[in-house]
């Protein structure tokens, strides 16, 4: 998701996108793992605000979109959810078929100028999970959802691992304007993406 220069340990997904890693064996925090998926960001120009074309805001590939992979977890004895991108975990929460993480982290960017010390992002990942039969409903694409539930058999935990299998959703990124030596220019401004996530394990 895009932000390299951040601090990782409170990476935006954006960031982590285009971020080098290796990491063997993951553990997940919490004691249920929904499961990992690839997601596809594309821009949603109809909710950008932001000039696309420029690196502070987007980095996109020659089609448009950016991909990272995700997994959720959550701890059902706490009520407490996770995101994880590359090792590195956020809050998230869960209501229905409902996921949602916000992050907010600093985040030098040029069009604040070079002085600037602490210009930040808060990054909104929202996104509807939804259950191998009702993937199977939609033909595994999220442009057949119209936001409502299709049928099917809801995501929930089986014999063989939790029954999930597309998140179909949202990413928006709103760039805030620091307070030390900053200039920004815009002083805030939101790229927003429609994603489609399949699950990979």
């Amino acid at each position: 998701m895009r932000l390299k220069r951040l601090v990782l340990a409170v990476l935006p997904a954006a960031a982590i996108a285009v971020a080098m890693a290796c990491y063997s064996d993951p553990v997940y925090p919490g004691n249920q793992v929904l499961g990992t998926f690839r997601f596809e960001a594309r821009l949603d120009p109809a909710r950008t605000t932001c000039d696309a074309s420029v690196r502070d805001f987007a980095q996109l590939d020659d089609a448009g979109v950016f991909r990272f992979e995700g997994t959720f977890s959550r701890d059902t004895d706490a009520g407490t959810g996770y995101f994880t991108v590359q090792g590195f975990s956020r809050d998230a929460g869960y209501e229905g078929q409902y996921a949602t993480s916000t992050l907010k982290a600093t985040a030098p960017r040029a069009t604040c100028g070079t002085g600037c010390e602490d210009s930040a992002i808060e990054e909104t990942l929202k996104v509807m999970l939804f259950s191998d039969s009702q993937a199977r409903s939609l033909n595994r694409d999220c442009k057949q959802s119209d936001g409502g539930i299709p049928s099917g058999t809801v995501p929930g935990p089986t014999e063989n691992g939790y029954d999930v299998s597309l998140a179909c959703g949202s990413l928006t990124d709103v760039f805030l304007p620091g307070s030390r030596n900053c200039n920004c220019q815009p002083a805030t401004c939101t790229t927003a993406y429609i994603i489609q996530g399949e699950r990979r394990d």
